[in-house]
């Protein structure tokens, strides 16, 4: 089944790149490193799965709500881009055109909202206010421009283009303008998240062994075969204060939420259970993680503690509801 999620979110596959804006998840495989890629690095046992709970089937509000989640859902016929609160309350349409819209990120101050539209005929990455008002077109040209990520200061856009002939990832300033290569290596390098003091970049690569986490300097000069590389896994996100990083981790085949230190170290599963989760966000305080979590047929946002506890399902449209982007 393809899966409504935004191109520049999910587990990449170098053949799915071309299937924008909707892409499907292949199965991968978890292993922990250590240190740099390459040959010779130290490989940790995957993490000893715990007993499997209950998944959560009602929709729960949750009392320490705080800030605004921004997502896509397809429930009225098409991907569009929505906004909650962090409760799941307020559920409200951002956009509204035949395009698939997606892969929405916040502005640092909770002012704008970058975002992706194939509406020109290919992914371009888009700006709007947190009403849907003032929609600007930030990328213009034919390649497949996504994932935007905005630095902690808010003044630059990380993220993945395939406009050189493979997927890389780019900076530009958050009028569109500067736009610069990070990363040139023949693997797919996409998914950037800025680290909240704004030094660093991690981001997935895949160069054809698996997909893993690895972190560069912020103007990318750390080459790739000398960037730290973390964990296998994909889709980074960082903790507020910077300490840990919430991912994506197939273990044993089973799609789940891991939390790790930001050198790498004490992998901690968060999710169990049988449906694919993936798309961590941190609330702004760093004490919840949002996540999609897809059973097969639809899709769902939950939030939970950043220990996995207080699971809580946010929206149960029956569509497909997905990439939860938590801003202030």
């Amino acid at each position: 089944m393809m899966r409504a999620l935004a191109w520049g979110k999910g587990r990449p596959s170098q053949a799915m790149w071309k299937l924008a804006p909707l892409v499907g998840l292949s199965l991968g495989v978890i292993a922990l490193a250590s240190a740099c890629g390459g040959e010779g690095q130290e490989v940790r046992p995957a993490p000893t799965a715990t007993t499997t709970p209950t998944r959560v089937a009602t929709l729960v509000p949750s009392s320490a709500a705080t800030g605004k989640i921004a997502f896509v859902s397809n429930r009225d016929g098409n991907n569009e881009v929505y906004v909650m609160n962090s409760d799941g309350s307020g559920q409200t349409r951002l956009t509204r055109n035949p395009a698939s819209d997606t892969s929405p990120a916040w502005s640092p101050d909770g002012s704008r909202i970058a975002f992706n539209s194939d509406r020109d005929g290919d992914s371009e990455i888009y700006v709007m206010n947190p009403d849907g008002s003032g929609e600007t077109l930030l990328t213009d040209n034919t390649a497949l421009d996504a994932g935007a990520a905005w630095s902690p200061d808010g003044s630059r856009i990380a993220f993945q283009s395939d406009r050189d002939g493979n997927v890389e990832v780019y900076v530009m300033n958050t009028d569109g303008s500067d736009q610069t290569r990070l990363t040139g290596n023949p693997g797919f390098d996409g998914h950037p998240e800025w680290s909240p003091d704004g030094s660093r970049i991690a981001f997935t690569s895949d160069t054809g062994t698996g997909e893993a986490i690895y972190i560069m300097s912020a103007d990318g000069s750390l080459e790739m075969n000398t960037t730290d590389k973390l964990a296998t896994g994909w889709d980074p996100a960082w903790s507020p204060d910077g300490s840990r990083i919430a991912s994506t981790f197939d273990h044993e085949g089973d799609f789940e939420i891991y939390v790790i230190n930001a050198d790498g170290s004490d992998p901690t599963r968060l999710t169990h259970n049988p449906a694919m989760d993936n798309t961590a966000t941190w609330s702004p305080d760093g004490q919840r993680i949002g996540f999609e979590s897809n059973p097969g047929l639809n899709a769902a946002i939950y939030v939970m503690n950043a220990d996995g506890s207080g699971l809580t399902r946010l929206t149960d449209s029956g569509a497909w509801d997905s990439s939860p982007a938590w801003g202030r």
